[in-house]
C-alpha cells in the first residue's frame, strides 16, 4: 500500500469529504438516522481526521456530541467513517478509527456510539448498545454499537438523541 498519512481534517477538505461521502453512502445519506442525530451539532474538530495517500484524501472520520436518555448524558456519535471503495480492506478505516478513538479518550469523552455493520465494528472493540440499554429511534438494535472509553464510567441508558445547544454558551 502506498504511504498512508492520518492528519486532522481541515476546513479546506470539506468538498473532498462531501464527494467521498456521496460516493460511499449515496446522495440520500442525509436522510439516515445518524444524520438526524447529528443535526444542529457540528463535528468535533479535534476528533475529525483525514486519511491521505500521495496528498489525496482517501478517507475521513468525524465524531459529533450527542445526548443519551432523559438526563442528556454526554457521549459521542462516531461517523461518518468513509474510505474510497478501492481501498477497503487495506486498513485505512481501522487507522482512522484508532486515531479518532485515541483522541476522544485523551479528551475525556466517556462513551462512543455508532450506527453500522456489526461485522466491521465488533473486532474494533464495539459491542451492542442494546446491552447497555441504549437505542436509536428507527434503527434496528443490531446496527447500534457502543464503546466505553473511560472504564470507570457506567454507560448512560436511554435513547440516543441530538445534543441540545447549551443556553449559557449562546449568550
Amino acid at each position: 500500500m502506498r504511504s498512508l498519512q492520518i492528519s486532522p481534517l481541515e476546513f479546506s477538505d470539506r468538498p473532498a469529504v462531501e464527494a467521498l461521502l456521496d460516493l460511499v453512502f449515496g446522495p440520500d445519506r442525509r436522510g439516515k438516522s445518524s444524520y438526524r442525530l447529528r443535526a444542529g451539532s457540528p463535528p468535533c474538530p479535534a476528533l475529525s481526521f483525514a486519511a491521505r495517500m500521495d496528498g489525496r484524501l482517501v478517507g475521513s472520520v468525524q465524531q459529533t456530541p450527542v445526548a443519551v436518555g432523559e438526563e442528556g448524558a454526554r457521549a459521542l456519535l462516531l461517523g461518518p467513517l468513509a474510505v474510497e471503495p478501492e481501498l477497503r480492506g487495506r486498513g485505512v478505516g481501522r487507522a482512522l478509527m484508532r486515531r479518532t478513538l485515541d483522541a476522544a479518550r485523551a479528551a475525556g469523552w466517556p462513551h462512543v456510539f455508532l450506527i453500522g455493520e456489526r461485522d466491521y465494528y465488533a473486532p474494533l472493540g464495539f459491542g451492542p448498545a442494546e446491552a447497555v440499554g441504549v437505542s436509536v429511534a428507527g434503527e434496528p438494535a443490531a446496527r447500534v454499537h457502543h464503546m466505553t472509553l473511560a472504564p470507570d464510567s457506567p454507560a448512560p441508558r436511554g435513547e440516543l438523541r441530538p445534543r441540545q445547544p447549551d443556553p449559557a454558551r449562546q449568550r
